[in-house]
């Protein structure tokens, strides 16, 4: 119909190339890469996504992208991605990397669309994934939008932090971790955090606190080997 036309994003040539050649390119790149990390702790395996029974709402800090991502490729798990072009780029890798579809929107811009489409996909069966101090920081700083889904779902939080040696980053403002080939990598998957209605702002901190707390396991473990 001509309505859902006018509201289709118009790309460019280039735009559309980028987009056809570099998901398909990038996602064997990673898979390649992230089979080569050596994953060094043990993930409960009622916590990890990939055999969970219940459904969780998975909460991580932007820098960790790159490692988190990667190493749950070919799960259940939604993400979420801006409207943006970039937004476009990344759905399309997400999917190689044989993740459903993600949400589409941010806290600036489609957010409540996001977030309802997150609560569907909770109740159809997939888990979510949330890095909750994108797309733009402040670093460290948990944003609502995460115990607002708990709290409307019904569903728990768990808190994912990951840790890799060498610690390589990129130089923005979360300093994204970009393990090298062949890294070692910790992942600590917290307590699940239930989230009732009139604690979500408690439940912030919460989800900060258990988040810095598997920072700090991880790099324990890593450093003590």
């Amino acid at each position: 119909s001509m309505e859902t036309e006018s509201q289709a994003p118009r790309y460019s040539l280039s735009q559309r190339l980028v987009l056809w050649l570099l998901p398909p390119v990038a996602a064997l790149i990673i898979r390649a890469w992230a089979w080569t990390w050596r994953v060094h702790l043990p993930i409960p395996p009622e916590r990890d996504p990939r055999s969970a029974e219940k459904r969780y709402i998975y909460a991580f800090w932007h820098e960790g992208v790159v490692t988190i991502i990667p190493h749950w490729r070919d799960s259940q798990i939604q993400g979420l991605a801006s409207q943006s072009f970039d937004g476009a780029l990344i759905s399309a890798l997400m999917g190689y990397l044989g993740f459903p579809p993600p949400a589409r929107g941010s806290s600036s811009r489609g957010g409540a669309g996001a977030l309802k489409a997150q609560v569907e996909s909770l109740a159809q069966g997939m888990h979510v994934a949330i890095s909750v101090d994108g797309p733009r920081g402040p670093r460290y700083q948990a944003k609502a939008g995460i115990v607002q889904l708990a709290a409307l779902s019904g569903h728990a939080i768990i808190p994912v932090a990951g840790v890799a040696r060498p610690d390589a980053r990129l130089r923005n403002w979360d300093q994204t971790m970009v393990p090298p080939p062949f890294a070692r990598l910790a992942f600590v998957l917290g307590e699940p955090i239930q989230v009732g209605p009139g604690s979500e702002t408690k439940a912030v901190g919460q989800v900060e606190a258990a988040l810095m707390k598997g920072l700090q396991e991880a790099a324990t473990s890593l450093d003590e080997r």
